[in-house]
């Protein structure tokens, strides 16, 4: 299992639409409406794994939003990797860092993916990039080190994401060449 929060508006829906436009079980809907998702999506990938897709915090976000997230966060076993998604446009907003701060807590292993990528210029884009990799330098242990940038729109990143996701979540095994072409143990 896996689930993506992030800020609202910040592309949940759109990336999660883009990342499995292969499988057509996984049908989800984008609304321009800011704060649309309001409770929490389960979709089955397959037989593969279970995707969640959270609603947005910060603006417009559901009034029972930590009631709803955290618990899901702390009690879940079999959730191996929470994606939490930041608008590159913008960079971390305070909102962010309360996130990134609940994912460090929960001790899962969480990873960042940077949103929106083609709507700012390489200028701002940098600079956010920059002032995050400071934060996770600085105050993560949890957090995969190299952030995902993505553009649903042109589908910038989504290749390498959908990589990611299926390895770990065991849908894709890796061959261990010095082994004598043994399956890889699976690292969570």
């Amino acid at each position: 299992m896996v689930c993506f929060i992030g800020r609202s508006n910040v592309g949940k829906s759109s990336l999660i639409k883009a990342l499995f436009s292969l499988t057509p079980e996984v049908e989800v809907r984008v609304s321009k409406t800011p704060g649309h998702t309001k409770k929490m999506n389960f979709f089955r990938v397959g037989k593969a794994f279970t995707l969640v897709d959270m609603p947005g915090y910060g603006h417009r976000a559901p009034r029972d939003f930590v009631e709803m997230v955290e618990p899901y966060l702390y009690s879940r076993k079999n959730l191996v990797r929470t994606f939490l998604l930041v608008d590159g446009s913008v960079g971390l907003q305070k909102a962010d860092l309360v996130a990134l701060e609940m994912c460090e807590e929960t001790r899962c292993p969480y990873v960042i993916v940077v949103t929106k990528i083609d709507k700012c210029g390489r200028g701002a884009l940098l600079t956010n990039l920059l002032n995050l990799q400071e934060v996770v330098n600085s105050q993560t242990t949890g957090c995969f080190p190299q952030p995902f940038l993505i553009s649903s729109i042109h589908y910038w990143g989504i290749h390498l994401l959908r990589c990611f996701v299926a390895h770990v979540t065991g849908s894709v095994r890796l061959k261990d060449t010095s082994q004598g072409g043994k399956d890889a143990n699976q690292c969570h």
